[in-house]
């Protein structure tokens, strides 16, 4: 195991950590890479709720602002998984999923989910 969560932190297996203003919904390790959603507030428009690191602890990127299919008051992140075609796609709550490069968090693609 190249890290674990805990009470709101990654931890890498070399001990260096890094703590989340909000608590982790979850992770994917995809080579190198692991990718944190974090279980923003509903309280504030956040939409930039996950995170990449190398497996070394070296940060990677911070999903960046982008053009959703549908606008409403709170369109975070919720879910993450390596597709069958070994690809690391996206969730949110306004229907889009996207498709991300986990190095670079460059969008790949994009897709309404409903």
């Amino acid at each position: 195991m190249t890290y674990k969560i805990e009470s709101g932190s990654l931890i890498f297996k070399n001990g260096e950590s890094v703590d989340f203003e909000y608590p982790v919904k979850k992770t994917v390790q995809i080579d190198d890479a692991i990718i944190v959603v974090t279980d923003a507030s509903k309280d504030k428009a956040h939409y930039q709720n996950v995170f990449a690191f190398k497996t070394s602890g070296d940060f990677l990127w911070r999903i960046n602002d982008m053009s959703l299919f549908y606008d409403g008051p709170w369109c975070a992140w919720i879910g993450v998984t390596i597709n069958k075609d070994g690809e690391l796609v996206l969730f949110n709550w306004c229907d889009t999923a996207v498709v991300v490069n986990p190095t670079t968090g460059e969008v790949v693609r994009t897709w309404v989910t409903k």
